[in-house]
Formats: C-alpha cells, sequence, structure tokens
C-alpha cells in the first residue's frame, strides 16, 4: 500500500486506535508516554482472602497479571500477601505491578481456576466425615469443577456434565443442582465449598490449598 505511489512513499507502519479500556502498558518512549499496549486477556484465577478481622475479600488475578507475577518471581498464586509485600519493599517492583496485588496483611482461603475441583453443597461435618470414609458415592454427588470465574461471578459445574454452553440455557438445570452460579463471596462461602485435587486413577490427593 501506498501513501504516495508517484513519490514511491509507501505506507510502513499503521497506528489503531480503540475504545478498549481493559489495557495494560508493555512499552513506553523516552518521555516516559505510554505507547505499547495489550489486552489482558480472562481471568487466571479468583482468589478469596480474609483479613485478620476476619472479613472476606475477593481478588482477580488476569493471566497477563500471572505473567507479570512469574517476571518479578512473585507466586502467581499469593498465599500471604505480607511475604509478598515485604518482598516488594525490599526489591522495589514497579507501582504498576504492585498496584494489582491484594492487600497487605491477608491470608488466602480459597483460588479459583479453571476446572479445580471442589465438594459444595454439603455441611462441613457431612464433608469431613465422606472424606475420612472415602465415601465417593456421596462425594461424587456433590463434586464440581469451576467452570468459569469473574468478578463476583463464580460457575462450577457437576463433574459428570460435559462441557457444553447449552447447559447454562436448559431448564430445571440450575435448580436441579447440575451447576452453580455464585454471585459473591459471601453465597459461595454458604455452600461450604471444600477444595480438592484428584489424581489420573481418581483418588483424592489433597484437601484444601
Amino acid at each position: 500500500m501506498w501513501f504516495n505511489e508517484e513519490k514511491k512513499i509507501p505506507i510502513i507502519s499503521v497506528r489503531l486506535f480503540t475504545k478498549l479500556t481493559s489495557i495494560e502498558t508493555v512499552k513506553r518512549d523516552e518521555n516516559g508516554k505510554e505507547i505499547g499496549f495489550v489486552i489482558p486477556g480472562n481471568n487466571h484465577h479468583i482468589a478469596i482472602y480474609k483479613n485478620k478481622e476476619g472479613k472476606y475479600s475477593q481478588h482477580t488475578c488476569t493471566f497477563w497479571q500471572a505473567v507479570e507475577r512469574k517476571k518479578y518471581k512473585v507466586p502467581v498464586v499469593i498465599y500471604n500477601t505480607s511475604h509478598v509485600w515485604n518482598k516488594a519493599i525490599e526489591e522495589t517492583l514497579p507501582d504498576n505491578f504492585l498496584k494489582k496485588l491484594p492487600e497487605d496483611n491477608l491470608t488466602l482461603e480459597y483460588s479459583m481456576q479453571q476446572n479445580e475441583m471442589f465438594i459444595l453443597g454439603l455441611s462441613k461435618e457431612d464433608s469431613e466425615k465422606a472424606l475420612k470414609e472415602n465415601n465417593k458415592s456421596l462425594l461424587s454427588k456433590h463434586l464440581y469443577l469451576v467452570w468459569s470465574v469473574a468478578d463476583n461471578n463464580y460457575w462450577f459445574r457437576h463433574h459428570l456434565e460435559t462441557k457444553n454452553s447449552e447447559l447454562k440455557k436448559t431448564e430445571g438445570a440450575k435448580e436441579s443442582k447440575r451447576y452453580y452460579l455464585f454471585k459473591s463471596v459471601g453465597a459461595f462461602l454458604n455452600s461450604n465449598p471444600t477444595k480438592i485435587r484428584i489424581n489420573q486413577l481418581g483418588e483424592i490427593i489433597k484437601i484444601g490449598e
């Protein structure tokens, strides 16, 4: 393509303007002006933290933020935020990175990443008993995987359900607990969630974070 074909002046590059708001800066010029951007992509995980007063809060980590954490040698899933903030002070990490971290003095209670497994809808006592007795029949009825996560929007589908978008539109699917949709941290916690990990043989190998 030519800017001026007669004078043989080609178009070498173009600048694209968009109305996107959820973008991250990856490049600045010598004056500090933002000149390079990237779309952060989907969410890598949702973390639910508890402070010293016992109050819960959520923190969303995008895939881009997860990459940044690896770059600065910070855990992708942050278990103790105080450790990370102490490291940040010692190493003087960039402000635009720090502002995306969870607050100081928080402890991780749950992290939710796509395809991770949770027991939902059982009382704490029944859940502990079923896990102790390895009651797979009961556990299977309450075993769900993380379908997708966003701010105050946590989707779980039963582990025996095939992954298809029609399930969300299927009449009676939510009422029969073929899937769960939690729209707040409180609603999620009310389901008495227990995070577990399962190996290739279908055996539970870890309970909790």
